[in-house]
């Protein structure tokens, strides 16, 4: 072989470095969230909470005439991500519903997502919890929902925190399994007008207390980059 020539092999050894240095370092810097003990549920006076069952690597939920959320606190290295991906599943779903009136709003899945600025972030301790985090002024919570109306794409502010709190619907009020990737700082952009700060904390909800209605759901998969 002349020198200075490459190889077809030694090109496309190149090329796939330069492929991996440019364009995959997002997905490769990826990181699992187990569905394990680091999670806290919570509940709400009067209403019956879910049935959720930490299975490591995914999450089942059932929520029969009930309502919680169940969430995790993440720690300093999840906070610079971007990107989230995670599969769900639901065997059984609520009816169509308006999310955006209390006694309407009910919801197969939501998966919440929760920013912050860097200064509230750097405060928050490992044992905060939701409840007060959510009334935070810099606190903004997007949820990636499966329910709603059928409008898929519509952004529904939550009649409980309008300001802080809205829906980004999803999938519909029907059964199936899919898998999601999202893009979180254009997603806060859309719903919010402003990016993601620091990603503090991640939460998944199921409400059946206003039809009532038994929801059989799973997620898996859950992870961030």
């Amino acid at each position: 072989m002349p020198h200075g020539f490459l190889s077809r092999r030694q090109v496309l050894a190149t090329g796939l470095s330069i492929v991996a240095g440019l364009g995959l370092p997002r997905q490769s810097r990826a990181q699992s969230v187990a569905f394990d003990t680091g999670w806290e549920h919570l509940t709400f006076r009067r209403l019956a909470p879910n049935r959720f069952e930490l299975r490591n690597s995914s999450l089942h939920v059932v929520a029969d005439g009930s309502s919680s959320i169940l969430y995790r606190i993440l720690p300093a290295a999840f906070r610079a991500s971007t990107r989230a991906s995670w599969d769900w599943q639901v065997e059984n779903s609520v009816p169509p519903s308006d999310l955006s009136q209390i006694g309407n709003d009910d919801r197969n899945l939501g998966m919440f997502f929760v920013s912050m600025s860097a200064q509230a972030a750097q405060n928050l301790r490992p044992d905060s919890n939701l409840r007060r985090l959510m009334t935070n002024r810099s606190a903004r919570v997007l949820m990636y929902t499966w329910g709603g109306d059928g409008r898929i794409g519509v952004v529904v502010p939550s009649p409980h925190a309008p300001d802080r709190l809205r829906n980004l619907v999803t999938r519909p009020a029907q059964t199936g399994r899919f898998s999601e990737s999202v893009d979180l700082n254009r997603d806060f952009i859309r719903v919010f007008g402003a990016p993601l700060e620091q990603l503090v904390a991640v939460a998944v909800s199921s409400n059946s207390e206003n039809t009532p209605a038994r929801v059989v759901a799973r997620i898996s998969d859950l992870r961030l980059g």
